[in-house]
């Protein structure tokens, strides 16, 4: 059992047990419940359900295991014979939740 939910703009194909990062979630701590209602389709092993735009009384229960932040990743500027040179860095934040169940 399957199932495609949409969690900060992105969609995600999950299944019990499974973990995923995603985009932060700012005001869940640690350990807490994560319900996700907005499930676009269902997958059992005998039937399918797809939602238009989402399933009616769908749910997909998870947890909060962390908040994070991936590599650092480098922007560089450079243009030759001129001297100019500028470089960023940047971190993104995100929630690695872990599914503990699928309703629907």
């Amino acid at each position: 059992m399957y199932a495609i939910v949409e969690v900060g703009g992105k969609q995600y194909r999950l299944s019990e047990g499974e973990a995923f990062k995603t985009e932060r979630f700012r005001d869940i701590k640690e350990g807490e419940q994560v319900v996700i209602d907005k499930v676009i389709a269902i997958k059992n092993d005998n039937e399918t359900k797809i939602g238009s735009p989402y399933v009616n009384g769908a749910k997909v229960k998870a947890v909060l295991v962390k908040n994070g932040r991936y590599r650092k990743v480098l922007t560089v500027k450079f243009k030759g014979r001129k001297g100019y040179r500028r470089s960023k860095n940047h971190r993104q934040w995100y929630s690695l939740l872990k599914v503990e169940k699928i309703e629907g």
